[in-house]
C-alpha cells in the first residue's frame, strides 16, 4: 500500500464572525444521549474557501480526482440544557465536505481537502439572532404534560409570527443536485441552495415559475427522487392538516409538470422516504401518526400504531388529482425510513403485473431513534428496556414477524400485484441495516443486483443507534430463491405468517446470505453513517461497467477519542473518511485509501458524491446569476 502524506496542520477553523449564539463547549458529556459524545455538535468552520489539507493513507482512485463529497446532519446551534427535551433529528443543518482536489497537473498527486459550514437557511438567521425557534420534536415525539404541551406548541407558533420565519427547512437530512446547484434538504420546509465545493449558502430554491420567490408551497420531501432518464425531479410533502399529502413532478428545466397534487390520507402520518418506477411513484404511509387525542393522556403527540395497516399507493408519474386513481396496497404495521430502489414487472408482452420495491422495513418505529428527557435516575426513556433486549429474538425470513425485533430494519421486497391488491412481502437480509445505497446510474432497473447499507449497533441501554459497518446484499439471489420455491411449491411451507408475506424462510436465507452476501465491520469502538456509492471510471475498452464497479466512501469516527462523552483532546480529533471497493466488501479487506481529517465530524444523515463537472457548472451557474444580477441593478 503506497503512502502519501499531504498533512497541513495549519489549517484553520474558527467560530465564524457572524455566530451569535453563545456556543457550550463542555467539560463533560451532554445528558441526552443524542447530544453525547459524537453526536454533540461542532461550531467551529474552515476559515475560507480552500478548507484544510488532509493526510491520505492509501491510493485515492483516479475517478475522485475533481469531486467532492458532502454529508450532512443535525448540528444544534443552540444546544438544550441537560434534562431538556431533545430529538435527534432537530439541530440546524451542517455540511462536512471533501474535495479531492486535482491542482494545476492533471496527473499529478489529488490532495483531498475539508472543509465545513452551517446551512445558513432563513431558520438558522433567525435562531441565530433570536434563539432556539425550532418545532419542538422533543415535546411532539415525547410524552408531556397536556398543559406544557398547548404551551409550548402555543409559543413556537407566536415566535415563529413574530420573527417572521418564511422557512423552517434547515437543511439537516439530505443533499441532492438539481438545476445545476446543490440543495440541502429537510422535509419541512423550502430547499437550501449550496454553493460548491466552498459549500456557502447561496439562498432558498424556488422553481421557475415563482420568479418573485413567494410561494411559501415550495415544501420538499428530504428525500426527492431524480429520474436518471428524464433529469425530473418526483417529490411530495406531507401537513398534519387537510389535505394531508402534495405530490410534485418538476422537468429538468425547473419546470412544474405536476404541481401540489392532492392525494388523500387515512390520518395525519410521518412520511421519510417513497420510491418511483418509470410508471408510478410508490407512497409510504406507514401508522406513524399524528394523533391529537395522546396529547390529553400525555402521551407523544406523533406515535407508531402497531394495530394499523402500513400503507403503499401507487400514484401515476403525471398525477390529476382529479382524474387518476390511487392505487392503495396494505401489509401489517411495520415502518420504514428509506427506500433502495423500484421498478415495474412487466409480462411477456410488456403489461405492467406488478410494482416492486426495495427498502429497511422495521415491524414497528424504532425506539432508540426517539429517546427523550429523564424518566429516572440515568435513564433515558424512549428506547428499550433492559428487560426488552435480554429477549432473544428469532431471524428474519420466516414470516413469523411477531417474534422478530421490532426495533430492527431489515432490507425487504415489497412485491404489489396489480391484478389481485395483493402485497408480497420477503426479507433480504438478516442482518439489521439502514441507509440503503445503489448505484443511482441503475436506478428504476429490475434487475438492479446489490443494495449497499448501513449496518446497526446493537441496541444499547441509554445509547444512540450507531452504525457499525457496510453490508452488501444480493437482491438478485433472494429473489431468484423465492421464484424456484414458488415453482417448486415450497414456498408456502416456509410461509408460517399467514398475512400475504413470501419468506423463503429463515434458515434458507441464511444459506443466501452466507453464500452471495458481503459485509465490513468497522471495528471496535469505529463507527460511521450511510456509505455513498461512485462509479467507477469508463473501461477503457469500451465495454459496460459492472454494477458494482465503483466505490464507497463513508466517514468514520473511532470513538477511543472520547472519554465521559467529551473529546479527550479537542485540538486533535480526527475522523477519517475510508474509500472501499465495492467489488470487494469482506472483513478481511480494507479500505483502498483513507482520508484523515485532523477534525471531529459528528454523526449525521445522508451525503452525495458531486462529480468535476457539476461542480464546474455550480459554478458556471452562480457566476452566470451574480452577472444577471450586476446588470439588473445598474439598469
Amino acid at each position: 500500500m503506497t503512502i502519501k502524506s499531504y498533512s497541513q496542520q495549519g489549517g484553520l477553523s474558527a467560530i465564524s464572525a457572524d455566530i451569535k449564539v453563545s456556543t457550550k463547549e463542555r467539560t463533560s458529556g451532554h445528558d441526552h444521549p443524542y447530544l453525547n459524545g459524537n453526536f454533540y455538535p461542532v461550531f467551529e468552520e474552515t476559515v475560507g474557501d480552500e478548507g484544510i489539507e488532509c493526510e491520505v493513507i492509501g491510493t485515492i482512485p483516479e475517478v475522485l480526482r475533481g469531486s467532492q463529497y458532502i454529508r450532512t446532519g443535525p448540528n444544534a446551534l443552540n444546544v438544550p440544557a441537560d434534562g431538556a427535551p431533545h430529538h435527534f433529528f432537530t439541530g440546524e443543518g451542517m455540511l462536512h465536505g471533501v474535495y479531492f482536489e486535482s491542482g494545476a497537473d492533471p496527473n499529478g498527486p489529488i490532495r483531498p481537502r475539508y472543509m465545513n459550514r452551517y446551512v445558513r437557511s432563513d431558520i438558522f438567521k433567525k435562531q441565530n439572532e433570536h434563539g432556539n425557534l425550532h418545532a419542538p420534536l422533543g415535546i411532539i415525539m415525547n410524552p408531556t404534560p397536556f398543559f406544557k404541551f398547548i404551551f409550548q406548541i402555543l409559543w413556537f407558533t407566536i415566535v415563529m409570527a413574530w420573527y417572521k420565519v418564511t422557512n423552517i427547512g434547515d437543511g439537516n437530512t439530505a443533499l441532492t443536485y438539481f438545476g445545476s446547484r446543490l440543495l440541502a434538504l429537510q422535509e419541512g420546509g423550502k430547499p437550501v441552495e449550496t454553493a460548491v465545493p466552498s459549500l456557502n449558502t447561496t439562498g432558498e430554491y424556488f422553481f421557475e415559475e415563482d420568479p418573485n420567490k413567494k410561494d411559501k408551497n415550495a415544501v420538499v420531501t428530504a428525500h426527492p427522487k431524480i429520474d436518471p432518464k428524464t433529469g425530473e425531479m418526483i417529490f411530495f410533502s406531507y401537513s398534519h392538516a387537510q389535505p394531508l399529502a402534495f405530490y410534485s413532478v418538476v422537468s429538468a428545466e425547473g419546470k412544474r409538470k405536476v404541481w401540489r397534487q392532492k392525494v388523500a390520507l387515512l390520518k395525519p402520518s410521518m412520511m421519510h422516504d417513497f420510491a418511483t418506477t418509470d410508471t408510478y411513484s410508490i407512497m409510504v404511509n406507514c401508522p406513524m401518526y399524528f394523533e391529537r387525542s395522546n396529547v390529553r393522556k400525555g402521551e407523544p403527540l406523533l406515535a407508531f400504531d402497531p394495530k394499523a395497516k402500513a400503507r403503499f399507493g401507487l400514484i401515476p408519474r403525471y398525477y390529476n388529482d382529479t382524474t387518476d386513481k390511487v392505487y392503495w396496497f396494505e401489509t401489517r404495521a411495520c415502518h420504514i425510513f428509506h427506500t433502495a430502489n423500484a421498478w415495474d414487472e412487466k409480462d411477456q408482452d410488456g403489461n405492467i403485473i406488478a410494482v416492486c420495491m426495495t427498502a429497511c422495513r422495521s415491524d414497528g418505529y424504532m425506539r432508540d431513534i426517539t429517546l427523550w428527557q429523564p424518566s429516572g435516575p440515568d435513564n433515558y426513556g424512549g428506547g428499550k428496556t433492559e428487560a426488552e433486549r435480554l429477549i432473544r429474538h428469532n431471524a428474519p425470513g420466516s414470516g413469523d414477524y411477531d417474534n422478530q425485533d421490532p426495533d430492527k430494519s431489515f432490507l425487504t421486497l415489497f412485491r404489489f400485484v396489480l391484478a389481485t391488491g395483493e402485497t408480497q412481502v420477503t426479507t433480504l437480509c438478516q442482518i439489521s441495516s439502514e441507509f440503503p445505497m445503489i448505484n443511482f446510474d441503475r436506478y428504476m432497473h429490475p434487475d438492479l443486483r446489490f443494495v449497499f447499507s448501513a449496518s446497526t449497533e446493537e441496541s444499547t441501554f441509554n445509547v444512540g443507534v450507531k452504525f457499525n459497518g457496510i453490508i452488501k446484499t444480493d437482491v438478485q439471489a433472494v429473489i431468484r430463491k423465492k421464484n424456484d420455491l414458488q415453482a417448486s411449491g415450497k414456498l408456502k411451507v416456509a410461509n408460517i405468517g399467514g398475512e400475504g408475506q413470501w419468506e423463503i424462510g429463515a434458515e434458507t436465507l441464511a444459506a443466501v446470505q452466507a453464500k452471495t452476501g458481503q459485509f465490513h465491520r468497522f471495528g471496535p469502538h469505529i463507527y460511521g453513517n450511510e456509505a455513498m456509492f461512485v462509479v467507477n471510471s469508463p473501461r477503457t475498452d469500451g465495454r459496460p461497467l459492472a454494477e458494482d464497479d465503483g466505490f464507497l466512501l463513508v466517514y468514520i469516527y473511532d470513538e477511543r477519542q472520547m472519554e465521559n462523552g467529551v473529546p479527550k483532546d479537542k485540538a486533535r480529533q480526527v475522523t477519517e473518511l475510508w474509500i472501499f471497493d465495492a467489488k470487494k466488501i469482506g472483513q478481511d479487506i480494507g479500505p483502498v485509501a483513507k482520508v484523515k481529517i485532523p477534525r471531529r465530524v459528528p454523526y449525521g444523515f445522508h451525503g452525495i458524491h458531486l462529480t468535476k463537472e457539476q461542480i464546474q457548472e455550480n459554478q458556471e451557474f452562480l457566476a452566470c446569476r451574480a452577472a444577471a444580477a450586476t446588470v439588473r441593478a445598474q439598469q
